[in-house]
């Protein structure tokens, strides 16, 4: 374990970063980890095979900064997902600060994260907003929270505890902006490769009652361009109206439900594995489960077979708590 800062209120501070011929915008990342108000403990940095210049570029981080770096290169690409739960893994501090490659971080964001923290020893995770930036850092209308629709009643509901709730109806979560708890490693570890880390960690430890918090200010500047193996859409569900999202709706693949159940039933057998399941979280995932397999089979019936398992959905409760409500009804019983 690092040894703790001479404030000791202060907790250790790890950064795990993961690198993929990152040569276009590594550098100006690194640039900003290094430029912190509260410079980080370590950087662990766990490389996935690049051959363009990365390596030279992380060699330089290494020498010229005052801080320990530690470079670890894969053999044998093991892809994002498992390459960020190699370098979490490899991470001493009691807080990991995940990085991507390709983002910029504003001078105050370890500052910030270790302040919230100290509030709350206690927590799982922690994540913030993000300004939105192209390829050349000119800012872009809105911010990361737009979105992802990560809206105040939103808010609300996750600050009230729902957070599960919420977590499984939309991927508000960002690796690029998120930290989390050394404590909770041994619960999120290892991380399935059928899942994106930040949705599996965000959604495995408010599962398990270790609690996310959210930072509103923007701490990185979030890059989108064509390189990028994961990002947002920019042409989200807000600048779409009803007709266009039922539209949408009308082309996705009835496979979505059954991949959905399968993420639910991941949680709750490592909820069970670990015995960190409790009775409010098993009944939700449980009743989750049921009506999204109630909503895959009914779309084996015709529209007027269907109108009775709808009613019945919807008298429940179970059409608001679990789905988007009448937008869903709609889809069921029109689509």
């Amino acid at each position: 374990m690092l040894s703790k800062n001479k404030n000791n209120a202060n907790p250790t501070i790890s950064v795990a970063l993961c690198t993929f011929n990152g040569d276009d915008y590594l550098q100006e990342q690194l640039n900003s980890i290094a430029r912190q108000t509260h410079l980080p403990d370590e950087v662990v940095i766990c490389d996935d095979g690049s051959i363009d210049s990365t390596f030279q570029i992380l060699e330089k981080f290494e020498k010229d900064t005052p801080f320990p770096v530690r470079i670890y290169y894969n053999k044998v690409r093991l892809g994002a997902t498992k390459n960020f739960e190699k370098a979490i893994k490899l991470c001493k501090g009691e807080v990991i600060v995940l990085s991507d490659q390709d983002d910029i971080w504003l001078s105050q964001k370890i500052e910030k994260i270790t302040e919230v923290f100290k509030k709350n020893p206690d927590f799982g995770y922690i994540f913030s907003n993000a300004l939105l930036v192209d390829g050349k850092l000119n800012l872009i209308d809105g911010t990361l929270w737009d979105y992802v629709l990560f809206t105040e009643d939103i808010k609300r509901k996750f600050k009230e505890g729902n957070q599960i709730e919420v977590l499984t109806g939309r991927s508000i979560v960002t690796g690029a902006t998120m930290a989390l708890s050394k404590s909770i490693t041994n619960l999120i570890l290892p991380i399935p490769k059928e899942w994106v880390h930040d949705k599996w960690i965000a959604l495995l430890a408010s599962a398990a009652e270790k609690k996310g918090i959210f930072i509103e200010k923007p701490l990185i500047k979030y890059r989108l361009h064509s390189k990028q193996s994961i990002g947002i859409n920019m042409d989200g569900e807000k600048k779409l109206n009803l007709l266009e999202q039922l539209k949408r709706a009308y082309n996705a693949k009835l496979e979505s439900y059954q991949i959905v159940i399968d993420q639910l039933v991941y949680i709750l057998n490592r909820l069970n594995e670990v015995n960190k399941m409790t009775k409010r979280t098993n009944k939700f995932l449980k009743g989750k489960i049921k009506h999204l397999h109630e909503r895959q089979w009914m779309h084996n019936y015709s529209r007027w077979r269907r109108i009775n398992k709808i009613f019945i959905e919807l008298i429940s409760g179970r059409y608001h708590r679990f789905s988007n409500g009448w937008k869903s009804v709609i889809k069921d019983l029109f689509l």
